[in-house]
């Protein structure tokens, strides 16, 4: 990752500002075919009262759901892979989202959907801890161990919510389902809370722009330019936990998000976190509007598709191709 955020790529204001303008324009035309299209096609400049109805009650809540949570989620992968420097980081890795998922499961099968949120954020931050807890040595951060302990976090809150699963008979299939990830129980309460979320985080990084290029250096080179680089890994970690945890209680697990809008942006160029930062929440934000509607509108009769079916399968041959891509890297490194 050092060598992918070197800032010896630069990137004029210009180039930063037309490629805020074509994402831009992608947002509001995702933002407005999503609206109007799925089971029901609504016209959108004269809706009768039922479409008005499906607008206002149901579409909208749901992409706004959408795009904030894809903000969120690819964000959160940012943040992760800077405290990691590995590009390869997410939610996933960190095992903050199977840890999120983990309390959220719980809370489905002891207390209903109204604790979903505060058993999330509660798992993500045991999962946190728990990963803290490993990669702590001195009161330094190991990013190695940090990957690995997250690793051991995410395999076993898997294998516990397999567990759950197993044992609760009757409300497995709910669970499973929700599992899958989606947004079918959108609200504009979700979507409120999860855009201030990511809006606090987004200003956060956007703040700290300076100080997260200067990570992409080795600890001496940040701990001498005067980056407070163990607290500064701490307060990503919390956020990046508290993004998963938010999108994970209100849209269940979607996978790779986080993964593969940074990297599409790192390959356009775009290495500067002052850059990366804000353009990673708002292609992760169309990008997941986009997952959403093809999620509602590629089978016949109004089935939907699992969002997280649809993320993951695109994330694995996304991943695939990283590997393949690096492959000449890593044997060089042998």
């Amino acid at each position: 990752m050092g060598s992918s955020l070197s800032p010896g790529r630069d990137l004029d204001n210009r180039r930063f500002f037309s490629a805020t303008g074509v994402l831009g324009l992608l947002w509001v035309g995702v933002f407005v075919l999503s609206l109007s299209r799925g089971a029901v096609s609504v016209d959108l400049f004269h809706p009768d009262e039922l479409g008005r109805r499906i607008l206002l009650e149901v579409r909208l809540p749901r992409v706004l759901l959408a795009s904030f949570s894809g903000g969120a989620l690819a964000l959160s992968g940012l943040y992760f892979q800077y405290v990691m420097q590995n590009p390869l980081a997410d939610s996933f890795t960190t095992g903050a989202s199977a840890s999120a998922a983990l309390g959220a499961v719980l809370a489905l099968l002891a207390a209903g959907e109204k604790a979903l949120l505060p058993a999330s954020v509660a798992g993500a931050l045991l999962g946190l801890l728990a990963v803290l807890r490993i990669a702590s040595l001195r009161g330094r951060l190991l990013p190695v161990t940090m990957l690995l302990a997250g690793i051991v976090v995410n395999t076993f809150a898997s294998a516990a919510i397999s567990l759950l699963k197993f044992l609760a008979d009757e409300s497995v299939a709910s669970v499973v389902f929700w599992l899958m990830g989606g947004f079918q129980n959108a609200d504009y309460f979700r979507a409120g809370l999860l855009a201030l979320t990511g809006g606090l985080a987004l200003a956060y990084g956007m703040a700290r722009a300076p100080a997260l290029d200067l990570t992409a250096f080795d600890e001496e080179t940040a701990l001498s330019s005067g980056v407070p680089l163990y607290r500064l890994r701490r307060e990503l970690l919390f956020l990046g936990a508290l993004l998963t945890a938010a999108s994970v209680a209100f849209s269940g697990i979607i996978g790779f998000v986080g993964l593969i809008v940074p990297h599409l942006l790192r390959l356009a160029g775009f290495l500067r976190a002052s850059a990366l930062v804000p353009l990673t929440f708002l292609f992760g934000a169309s990008f997941m509007m986009t997952a959403d509607l093809l999620a509602r509108t590629l089978l016949p009769q109004g089935q939907e598709l699992p969002v997280g079916v649809l993320t993951s399968a695109l994330g694995g041959l996304f991943f695939l191709y990283l590997l393949a891509r690096r492959k000449r890297d890593l044997y060089e490194m042998d």
